[in-house]
């Protein structure tokens, strides 16, 4: 029985850790670089996305560490109905950031060899992603689209959240059951 419960506990939060690296999205080189994108999730919902990012030497593949690195994300015009990600109440308020020239940091996550930021990506459709690379005098650009998916609604998204409570009313009902029919076989 506690073998079943830690196997369980553990797929549930294996979800919810961010992953380093994530899908490979696009890999190229451009100028003196070769240059990997990453996303996690996979599959892209309006929302936060981890984008992490490895910048190698083109002839050597070995990884450039003091290279300065930038996103640019740019929504294409036109397309299909865009939907808006879904933010609790207190968050509604709060504006959209700009999605120009956002800092992809250094040792973004675990694997020390990737620059990254999760980016909030306001709503569905096709987006741009342009990454630009800067190591000294050395710069490049490479470009990329994404489709992003509308939002899950709440209750798809927080599923792991409303979960608990019957979980533990569950497991409660469960401990006195087992408790009363140890009991029962006592007195047989």
């Amino acid at each position: 029985m506690r073998k079943t419960l830690v196997t369980f506990l553990f797929l549930i939060t294996a979800r919810l850790a961010f992953a380093d690296g994530g899908t490979i999205q696009f890999q190229g080189d451009s100028g003196p670089f070769h240059i990997t994108v990453f996303t996690s999730p996979a599959i892209l919902n309006t929302g936060p996305v981890d984008i992490t990012v490895l910048v190698q030497d083109h002839s050597s593949l070995n990884p450039l560490l003091d290279a300065d690195v930038h996103f640019d994300f740019v929504a294409r015009s036109g397309g299909g109905p865009q939907q808006n990600a879904w933010s609790p109440p207190a968050c509604v308020g709060a504006p959209t950031p700009k999605l120009i020239a956002i800092p992809a940091r250094l040792n973004h996550g675990e694997n020390k060899l990737l620059h990254g930021a999760v980016v909030q990506i306001p709503h569905s459709g096709t987006w741009d992603l342009q990454v630009n690379v800067q190591k000294g005098a050395e710069h490049a650009t490479i470009s990329t689209s994404f489709n992003v998916n509308p939002p899950a609604s709440p209750p798809l998204a927080y599923w792991h959240l409303f979960i608990i409570p019957p979980v533990g009313i569950a497991g409660f009902i469960l401990h006195q059951t087992a408790r009363r029919w140890k009991r029962g076989n006592k007195r047989h």
